[in-house]
């Protein structure tokens, strides 16, 4: 298939429907260029799924982290409360999290 568009005096190209059509795309959607072999190529952009969808962490809490989604995956309620009220390693110091920078 052979397309023609004319380019714009601010650099811009009207994707003809055919070509709009064959790559699924929409207005709103966006697409991504790339030069493959001295020839310019374009592919719709699809949205990358968060961290909390791949895992299957639909709503996340507050305060929610990474890292408490992670350990929430490790660990059950039991064994991560377990954890928590384990003593600490004599190697690890804890910072108060309510300390301001530079305060310690």
């Amino acid at each position: 298939m052979t397309v023609s568009a004319k380019i714009t005096s601010k650099g811009q190209v009207t994707l003809p429907r055919e070509i709009r059509e064959r790559l699924g795309v929409q207005d709103g959607d966006r697409v991504r260029f790339e030069v493959e072999n001295g020839a310019v190529v374009l592919y719709p952009q699809r949205d990358t799924p968060s961290f909390a969808g791949m895992v299957g962490l639909t709503e996340l809490a507050a305060d929610w982290s990474a890292v408490s989604a992670i350990d929430s995956l490790r660990h059950g309620h039991a064994e991560r409360a377990a954890l928590d009220a384990a003593p600490l390693h004599p190697n690890i110091t804890v910072l108060p999290t309510d300390a301001a920078p530079g305060d310690t």
